[in-house]
């Protein structure tokens, strides 16, 4: 059996720009990382705030606080969360920009990460005429997405021998040739594997050896996998009296499945759907200019995705193959970097490098730079780049400078959160998965905290003058 590094530098031959060096640079396991962190003299991981110098005139605004719900059947609820307020779980935020509207868009459950039930809900905030303020309004400008597949209930860590309850709505508002669509698919979080290859979407049934239906850190078994479940679905959307309204039907594009295949052999019974899924109309019915939008139409993006090989997303230059949140940013000099955590290697964030757009990055290696879940980039007009950051409790939001896009030597504290959750599954920590867009002179970043509230922050632009420390 090759070894890892020689494994890699196989895999390595189908990325675009990797040269011979490169190559016998990995199977030495000599490959230097693509960014090198330089904090200030005052930086400890022990230190309130980091140690870091605090950027002035950053602002912050907490966009969404939720009530608890007493809507969990296996608790004594009826299934049905009581309002657009209710639901203590609130995470995977992503960010629209519409006519004049900033819409920060979600995951909602009663109480735990990737529940049964699981909801998306929006709130659309308002630009001023400058674009440099957002009014979000109060809950007259929060809408739900997409509803509740299942009635809800508690997700626990461990799942039922014979039923796939953990049934969850995963939808996404797009702007398409300048109209709104929520485009969304069925999937359940379901079963433990001790593979992390087999963490998140495998796709197919996995070896029964790798599979428990009981969490057990012990032994291993504490990444959970996610089963599309057939179902996939596409509403149109618009804005109307300054708040987000339907503009179509709910409309299914596939049919959902009655039980899936989690080892060879073994089947288990979905639970059954609940409406609007239930009785959705065909979308062969939308009408024509919905269909061309949502089957050959380009989303506008408001995020960056890293671009991989297939079957290549989690690879690490060291063979510590966790590669999990992502951002990426493109250096003064054309060149794209990709910054990903690593969930079997944590506490600090990993590198690739890549030299067009149209390129699949590498195996990334590991860097210096303090970093655990979703961090996010970007780049100044004058081309420096930014990143935001969290430690690996998640208390802390940092933005780090660099003037090339290899040494990122300013570094300042955005926000500190220190807050207890309520105890649901997956949760803690305070601001995390950072989501980012520039609008005007004006950086705006939102998150959740503890994977619990939702917030916004503004940094503006100037702050990062070329001569701050």
């Amino acid at each position: 059996m090759r070894s890892a590094p020689t494994v890699l530098a196989a895999l390595f031959v189908g990325f675009s720009g990797a040269d011979d060096g490169e190559l016998r640079a990995v199977e030495r396991g000599e490959t230097s990382p693509p960014i090198v962190w330089k904090p200030p003299a005052t930086f400890s991981e022990k230190a309130p705030g980091l140690g870091l110098p605090t950027l002035e005139g950053v602002a912050h605004w907490l966009i969404y606080d939720p009530l608890p719900s007493k809507a969990n059947v296996d608790e004594g609820g009826d299934g049905r969360l009581e309002s657009l307020r209710h639901g203590t779980f609130n995470h995977h935020q992503e960010i629209v920009l519409h006519e004049g509207k900033f819409i920060v868009f979600w995951t909602n459950h009663s109480r735990d990460e990737n529940g049964p039930g699981q909801r998306v809900l929006a709130k659309a905030g308002t630009f001023n005429a400058e674009r440099t303020e957002v009014a979000w309004g109060g809950d007259e400008t929060l809408v739900e997405l997409a509803p509740a597949p299942v009635p809800v209930r508690r997700r626990k860590y461990d799942s039922d021998p014979e039923v796939i309850r953990e049934v969850k709505a995963s939808a996404a508002l797009r702007r398409i040739n300048g109209r709104l669509y929520v485009l969304g698919s069925l999937n359940a979080w379901h079963g433990r594997t001790d593979d992390v290859k087999y963490h998140g979407t495998y796709g197919k049934p996995i070896p029964a050896e790798r599979w428990s239906d009981r969490y057990d850190r012990a032994k291993g078994f504490q990444w959970d996998i996610a089963w599309p479940l057939g179902l996939k679905f596409a509403q149109r959307w618009k804005v109307e009296g300054g708040r987000l309204v339907p503009d179509s039907p709910f409309y299914k594009m596939s049919e959902p499945v009655a039980k899936v295949e989690v080892t060879p052999g073994r089947f288990k019974r979905v639970e059954a759907l609940i409406e609007p899924y239930a009785s959705a109309r065909p979308f062969s019915e939308a009408p024509a200019e919905m269909q061309e939008d949502v089957l050959r139409g380009q989303p506008e993006r408001f995020s960056r995705n890293p671009k991989y090989a297939p079957g290549t997303s989690k690879l690490a230059a060291d063979g510590k193959n966790g590669l999990a949140h992502h951002t990426e940013f493109r250096r003064p000099d054309g060149r794209w970097v990709a910054v990903r955590d690593n969930l079997v290697n944590p506490n600090y964030y990993y590198a690739a490098l890549k030299e067009k757009p149209e390129d699949n990055y590498p195996p990334a290696v590991r860097t210096n730079l303090l970093g655990h879940a979703m961090p996010v980039a970007g780049e100044l007009a004058d081309g420096r780049v930014w990143l935001i950051c969290n430690d690996r409790p998640r208390r802390h939001m940092y933005l780090t400078l660099s003037d090339d896009g290899i040494t990122f030597d300013k570094t300042w504290l955005l926000l500190r959160i220190e807050r207890e959750t309520d105890g649901g599954l997956h949760k803690g920590g305070g601001p995390q998965y950072f989501q980012a867009v520039t609008v005007g002179p004006n950086i705006w970043v939102v998150y959740s905290v503890g994977k619990e509230q939702i917030g916004a922050t503004r940094v503006p632009a100037a702050r990062l003058s070329s001569d701050a420390r």
